[in-house]
C-alpha cells in the first residue's frame, strides 16, 4: 500500500523529487476575469498520473493549513462551487506537458470579499502498460512506497482589494556554528477582506556598515481569515556578525500584486536582542 504525501506548494513554480513542475502555484480570478490556466510538466523519467480534486482548507498562523469540516466549512467563503476545471485526471509521460483550464461562473449578487478553495493534484500509481520498461521490471520486486500529491490555492476576488498589512516585530536568530541555520522571524498583522501575496526580505545594516540582504522568503501569503501571523525568513548566506545595527523588513507583492509594497519598515536592533543558537 503506497503512502500519500501532501505538498502545499509555496514557490512560483514548484519542483520536488517527484519532478512535477506546476505553474503558477496560486490562481487568482480578479474582477472581470473568467478563465485561466495551470501548466503541468513531468520532469521525471517515469510516467505519472494525477487526479484533480477540490479541498477546503483553513490557514494556520505560522504557515500550513487544516482541513475545513462541519460548521467551519459551512461558514467559510469557498470558491469550488463557482470554478470548473478540465481535465479532471492527467497521465504525463516523461517530459510531457498538460494545460489545466479553469473557468469562473460567479453567482448573481455575490457578496464582496475573497473566496478560496484548494486544488489538489492527487498522485495515482500509473497503469503498468504506461510505465517505462525499467519501471515494470522494478515493480516485480518492489512496490511504490511514496506517492506525492500537490495542492495550490484558487482565489476568487469579488471587489477591489483593500487589505492593510502592518509590521509588528522581527527577531534575528543566529547560529554562528552553522550560519545556514540562522533565520529572521517576522510578526505581522492585517485588516480587510482580501489576501496578499509576495516576497518578504530582511536587510541588515551593522553600525557603521553597509546594508545587505540576510534573509528572505518567497510567495508569502497572508490569508484573510488570519488577523495576525508570523513567517520565518530563510538565511541567504550573507556576511553577518552579531552587533548593534538596523534591520529593515520589506514585504512586496508579486504576480497579481506586482508593483505593490505592503510595508518597508526599519527597526534598530541591539546586539543583546539577537538570539544565539550556539
Amino acid at each position: 500500500m503506497g503512502k500519500i504525501v501532501l505538498v502545499i506548494i509555496a514557490l512560483m513554480s514548484f519542483w520536488v523529487e517527484a519532478n512535477l513542475v506546476i505553474h503558477p502555484i496560486r490562481i487568482q480570478f480578479n474582477p472581470g476575469e473568467r478563465s485561466t490556466e495551470v501548466t503541468l510538466l513531468n520532469d521525471s523519467k517515469t510516467t505519472n498520473t494525477y487526479r484533480l480534486e477540490w479541498r477546503e482548507k483553513l490557514a494556520k498562523q505560522g504557515g500550513g493549513y487544516t482541513d475545513l469540516k462541519g460548521d467551519a466549512l459551512k461558514n467559510f467563503p469557498t470558491a469550488s462551487s463557482m470554478v470548473r476545471f478540465t481535465p479532471r485526471q492527467v497521465t504525463l509521460r516523461p517530459g510531457e506537458r498538460q494545460t489545466i483550464k479553469l473557468s469562473l461562473r460567479k453567482p448573481a449578487r455575490l457578496a464582496e470579499g475573497e473566496y478560496r478553495s484548494h486544488l489538489i493534484f492527487k498522485a495515482l500509481p500509473p497503469p503498468a502498460s504506461l510505465r517505462a520498461p525499467d519501471e515494470q521490471t522494478a515493480g516485480l520486486t518492489m512496490s511504490l512506497n511514496l506517492i506525492t500529491s500537490f495542492v495550490i490555492p484558487v482565489v476568487v476576488q469579488n471587489g477591489e482589494s483593500n487589505s492593510n498589512i502592518s509590521f509588528n516585530s522581527a527577531s534575528i536568530i543566529y547560529d554562528a556554528a552553522v550560519p545556514g541555520k540562522s533565520s529572521v522571524v517576522v510578526n505581522v498583522s492585517r485588516s480587510g477582506k482580501y489576501s496578499t501575496f509576495g516576497d518578504m526580505e530582511a536587510y541588515w545594516t551593522p553600525a557603521g556598515g553597509k546594508e545587505r540582504l540576510i534573509a528572505k522568503t518567497s510567495a508569502f501569503t497572508f490569508w484573510p481569515e488570519l488577523n495576525k501571523t508570523f513567517t520565518t525568513l530563510a538565511w541567504v548566506g550573507a556576511d553577518f556578525a552579531p552587533t548593534n545595527g538596523k534591520l529593515r523588513i520589506v514585504y512586496k507583492g508579486m504576480r497579481d500584486f506586482q508593483g505593490q509594497t505592503f510595508f518597508d519598515t526599519s527597526v534598530q536592533v541591539d546586539r543583546s536582542a539577537i538570539k544565539m543558537n550556539n
